[in-house]
């Protein structure tokens, strides 16, 4: 636990704490300003937080750079630290006589902490597992609809992680989690692959498609193997077969030439007969209607000239587009009539045994190989939605129990400081965000002391090591409330620290209770540090 801190700059050079409540008493009138929740942000500070510097730059703009000794007391055995806000990111261990030794580094400085205060089972840093149960005015996290908000930017699933590990449930998460990323990497190489084109894409249909051709090489190959000593006599069967394969395709870019050949044959035929009127055919039309209007023949006459001209252009685009296209099939043509050339020319060849096989092994290789990833793909997207199917049924599953165990310990905390009538406030967990409602209450109190019993739920039902309140989250609480939720921080063994102000309107009890664990008390007229800089 924190046993003590020391700065020249505090009035009271050493301020010591003790086991369970620890009280910074403001005075009672509520001064502002006197450092009340300055020491909560130094308390911070010797826990690895840098809200210090960050919150209360005034601190070192007024006083200049400084340093903070800690030390703390586990089972008799102390350690002493140094840390400096010239260089706040390293921590000095001091020796028995409080010197300066070895510097760490502040993740190493925190590491140990860590290990000090036993949390080595928790899968968090130190500060990820007590900065959000610092709650200090000026830091991030006061927002009591987001009370598992370290900050205001922090997404929510990673708030619902974070307090998952602080109840160490989340080894069985994570496997899933790691799983679930596995995969979703690999399904996103697969389709880098696709798009890159190192691996063939097919859909459903080529799939089919491939088991059936795939099927029908291996029937093939194996006629041949069973029927070797009869090819090798002849091997017209083969050479027919090719032939007939070329000539179905063959067949088919005749009649597809057929077609293009006759839209070819159309379109230049109306590019030859693709002629408009001319104005002197409409002069002979006045000797018998001298009424004629030629100025509206000609209107038309050079309407019909814009549309063959549109026309024309467009079937010259055709023309061109069509002798384009039976160019490519006339090549296809050529190319086939010479494989069946070759294939002619090679009957009485034995090697056409071993190109026929040859052939159909190439064939059956590429329809192989897009099968396997096809199917690989479907393995890993079947795959990757069972998984996160099962990570969200075990997420919610350990978010309920937590809520539950949050919910109950709220529950009796709400009998205790109001009473069982009362509403108690709910944490609710999703899959990927929550919600809290705060109880029934009035103005601002109802929202904060919500925020108190939460924490000490937790601060109950984990290993978090302590707590630290600062004074605005007991302003607008009913007195009576605030009572009671001293009588809770003062019951339990762990270390909580708060500043509180105007103790005397929570009734003699409580009162003497803040007193007699005070640590330090802070007036208008007795400041935190040796410098008053208000005015």
């Amino acid at each position: 636990m924190l046993s003590e801190i020391r700065c020249d700059k505090f009035k009271e050079k050493s301020i010591e704490f003790h086991r369970g409540l620890n009280v910074i008493l403001g005075d009672e009138v509520a001064s502002n300003s006197i450092g009340k929740s300055s020491l909560l942000m130094v308390l911070d500070f010797a826990f690895g937080g840098k809200s210090l510097l960050e919150h209360n730059s005034d601190i070192v703009k007024e006083l200049g750079d400084h340093e903070y000794l800690f030390v703390f007391d586990f089972g008799g055995e102390h350690h002493a630290f140094k840390r400096s806000t010239t260089t706040p990111d390293l921590v000095y261990v001091c020796d028995q006589d409080l010197n300066e030794a070895d510097p760490l580094a502040i993740n190493e400085y925190t590491a140990f902490l860590k290990s000090l205060y036993k949390l080595d089972g928790i899968d968090l840093t130190f500060r990820s597992i007590v900065s959000l149960f610092s709650r200090v005015w000026g830091k991030d996290n006061l927002d009591v609809k987001q009370p598992l908000h370290s900050h205001k930017k922090q997404r929510s699933v990673d708030s619902i992680d974070n307090l998952i590990r602080l109840y160490e449930r989340y080894e069985s998460i994570e496997t899933l989690s790691l799983r679930v990323k596995s995969l979703e990497i690999e399904k996103k190489s697969i389709s880098s692959a696709y798009k890159q084109k190192l691996i063939p894409k097919i859909n459903k249909t080529n799939y089919t498609s491939n088991l059936k051709k795939v099927t029908g090489i291996d029937k093939e190959i194996s006629e041949i193997k069973e029927n070797l000593a009869r090819f090798a006599v002849s091997i017209r069967e083969i050479v027919d077969r090719e032939i007939s394969e070329l000539k179905l395709v063959k067949d088919t870019l005749l009649q597809e030439k057929s077609k293009v050949s006759s839209r070819l044959q159309r379109v230049r035929n109306d590019l030859s007969k693709n002629k408009y009127v001319k104005s002197k055919a409409f002069q002979s039309l006045t000797t018998f209607f001298p009424e004629a209007n030629v100025e509206k023949f000609a209107e038309v006459e050079e309407f019909h000239s814009r549309i063959t001209q549109i026309l024309k252009v467009e079937l010259k685009e055709s023309e061109k587009h069509l002798s384009s296209q039976l160019d490519e099939i006339n090549t296809s043509l050529v190319s086939i009539d010479d494989r069946m050339r070759e294939a002619f020319s090679n009957i009485n060849n034995p090697s056409e045994i071993i190109d026929r096989v040859h052939s159909l092994a190439k064939k059956h290789n590429v329809a192989t190989r897009e099968i396997e990833y096809f199917e690989h793909e479907v393995e890993v997207s079947r795959d990757l939605k069972a998984e996160k199917t099962a990570l969200k049924v075990r997420r919610e599953k350990v978010s309920n129990l937590i809520s539950d165990i949050i919910n109950n310990k709220i529950r009796k905390f709400v009998n205790t400081v109001y009473d069982e009538h009362r509403q108690s406030p709910q944490l609710t967990i999703l899959n990927s965000s929550y919600s809290f409602s705060a109880i029934e209450d009035t103005g601002t109190g109802k929202a904060y002391s919500s925020l108190i019993l939460l924490d000490l739920a937790v601060l109950d039902t984990t290993n978090l090591p302590f707590l630290i309140h600062d004074s605005v989250l007991f302003k607008n609480i009913e007195n009576g409330a605030v009572a009671n939720l001293v009588k809770l921080y003062d019951s339990r063994e762990k270390q909580t620290f708060i500043a509180i102000d105007e103790i005397q309107k929570y009734g003699g009890i409580a009162e003497a209770t803040l007193v007699q664990n005070k640590v330090i008390q802070l007036t208008n007229d007795s400041q935190l540090y040796v410098k008053d800089w208000r005015k």
